[in-house]
């Protein structure tokens, strides 16, 4: 009975302190938030334990209180779980999963296994003081690609949000749950000290801005200045994953840049040597067919 108090006790304070974080914001960062389960390895059991995990995991995105500066960014997210395997420890029904992060557009993040116990109708509670397993690798992922979309609107201005993940990381490392979390401190050093692609980042989304202005001479600066950083991030990493994945999302636009800038030639016949990936479509931006 004690034990069972206490644990009750435990579930208030954590609702307690979510409900009061989310009362301080008023929007939510990430709007349309879907996810998906891949449950092909679970037994019938445990398909029916992790049914709902969907809408808890929706629920977590909309209302966590991420950051007040940015509180109506309205990010899309995709989110798919593909469960490994099952085990009971310590009294847990602890899960295994891969899970992939994607914002549909210029960042996607890989999971290669999230570990956390869990069990039938469990809330998955936002906390900025106590570490959960599954609560604290959304808030992580939340950051990650809160710190992209921030860089956006001010040079490096997502380096908050990347040291949030950092500390969540190393706060993992350290747990009984510490399976994946080493990956995710890789990850953040990766992300933050790729200053060329976070720069490229700011610069084309710079150009567009100045391009809804109509200001064409700004843009252009701004779009040499992504050009630059994207040689500078090239040829030290040949292929760099990130900023692969970024330019994948914008090659559509980048080959929609209007004739009138000055520079465009110039830059889509570059970025066909750098990004041959999406050759065919800085190729239709040069008005080349396709071969």
């Amino acid at each position: 009975m004690e034990s069972y108090l206490s644990s009750c006790s435990v579930t208030i304070i954590r609702t307690l302190l979510f409900l009061t974080c989310s009362l301080s914001t008023l929007s939510a960062q990430f709007a349309d938030v879907k996810v998906s389960l891949d449950v092909q390895r679970l037994k019938e059991r445990d398909r029916r334990i992790t049914a709902e995990l969907p809408d808890q995991i929706k629920l977590f995105f909309k209302s966590a209180p991420w950051d007040q500066e940015y509180s109506d960014l309205t990010i899309p997210l995709a989110i798919q779980l593909i469960f490994e395997s099952v085990s009971d420890k310590g009294g847990e029904h602890l899960y295994s999963s891969q899970c992939l992060f994607s914002n549909g557009s210029d960042q996607r993040y890989f999971a290669k296994v999230i570990q956390f116990p869990y069990a039938s109708g469990q809330a998955v509670i936002f906390s900025p003081v106590l570490f959960e397993p599954l609560a604290s690798a959304l808030e992580y992922y939340g950051n990650i690609i809160l710190a992209a979309e921030a860089d956006t609107y001010d040079q490096f201005g997502g380096t908050r949000f990347y040291e949030r993940g950092r500390e969540l990381a190393l706060r993992g490392i350290t747990s009984q749950y510490r399976r994946g979390w080493g990956d995710r401190v890789e990850l953040v050093d990766i992300l933050t000290r790729n200053k060329g692609t976070r720069l490229a980042r700011f610069f084309f989304f710079d150009a567009l801005a100045y391009l809804d202005e109509d200001d064409l001479e700004e843009a252009e600066a701004s779009l040499d200045k992504m050009m630059e950083n994207l040689e500078l991030i090239f040829a030290k990493f040949p292929r760099e994953h990130y900023t692969i994945i970024f330019l994948k999302g914008h090659a559509e636009k980048l080959s929609q840049l209007p004739d009138q800038l000055r520079n465009k030639k110039k830059l889509l016949t570059r970025l066909i040597e750098l990004d041959p990936d999406n050759k065919a479509r800085y190729r239709e931006g040069l008005g080349i067919k396709s071969e």
